[in-house]
C-alpha cells in the first residue's frame, strides 16, 4: 500500500507531533511562514531530501524521505540553552520507531544538533532533528487479484516429495509447530 502524496505524509507528522509534544511545543506547522510573529516554543517541520528506496516490486516508486523538524527557542527566555535542547530530545523522542498510523517504515533517527541555516530564525535559539522514512508513492501496476486458483506450498528436504503432502504448508505461513518430528527425518 503507498501514500497517495507527500501531504498525507505531512500532515499525520503534524498531527502526531502535536499530540505527542503537548504543550512544549505552542506550534508545530510544516512549512511555515516565517515572516510573521512565531508562538513560541515551536517545531517546524519539512520534507529536506528524498533518495531511492528498495524497490517493492510492484510498480510503486520508492523513496526514503529526508525529514527535519526544527526546535525553536526564545533566547531570551530563563534556561533557553536548556530547553532548546529539551525540546530536541523531546521530538527524538516523538519520532522514535513511529510511522503515524501511515503504510510507512519505521522512522529512523538520523541526528539533533544546533541549526543556524535558516536566516530568518537567526533571532531565536534553533536545533534541528533529521530524521528518514521509506515510503512508497504511485499505483501498483498489477492490481489484478490472482486467479490462478493456485496455491504455492513449501517444504523443506527430506520431508518432501510423493506421499508427504500433509508435510508442507503455504508461502507466508510458519512451519507446522511439528516440523523435523516426521519419521523421514534422519
Amino acid at each position: 500500500m503507498a501514500l497517495d502524496n507527500l501531504g498525507q505524509l505531512h500532515e499525520a507528522i503534524v498531527a502526531g507531533l502535536r499530540a505527542k509534544l503537548g504543550p512544549a511545543a505552542k506550534t508545530v506547522e510544516a512549512y511555515p511562514d516565517i515572516g510573521r510573529r512565531i508562538d513560541i516554543p515551536a517545531v517546524f517541520l519539512e520534507l529536506s531530501e528524498f533518495e531511492a528506496g528498495t524497490d517493492p516490486g510492484t510498480g510503486e516508486t520508492a523513496l526514503v524521505v529526508h525529514l527535519q523538524a526544527r526546535a525553536i527557542v526564545d533566547p531570551n527566555q530563563r534556561q533557553a540553552y536548556l530547553l532548546v535542547r529539551e525540546l530536541a530530545a523531546r521530538i527524538a523522542v516523538a519520532i522514535q520507531s513511529e510511522n503515524w498510523g501511515l503504510p510507512i517504515g519505521l522512522a529512523t533517527l538520523l541526528q539533533a544538533g544546533e541549526d543556524a541555516m535558516k536566516p530568518e530564525l537567526d533571532s531565536y535559539l534553533v536545533w534541528l532533528v533529521e530524521w528518514t522514512h521509506e515510503i512508497h508513492l504511485g499505483q501498483v501496476t498489477w492490481p489484478y487479484p490472482d486467479e490462478t486458483g493456485l496455491s504455492l506450498l513449501l517444504g523443506i528436504y527430506p520431508e518432501t516429495g510423493t506421499g508427504r503432502a500433509d508435510r508442507y504448508w503455504p508461502a507466508g505461513e510458519s512451519p507446522p509447530d511439528d516440523w523435523g518430528e516426521s519419521p523421514h527425518v534422519r
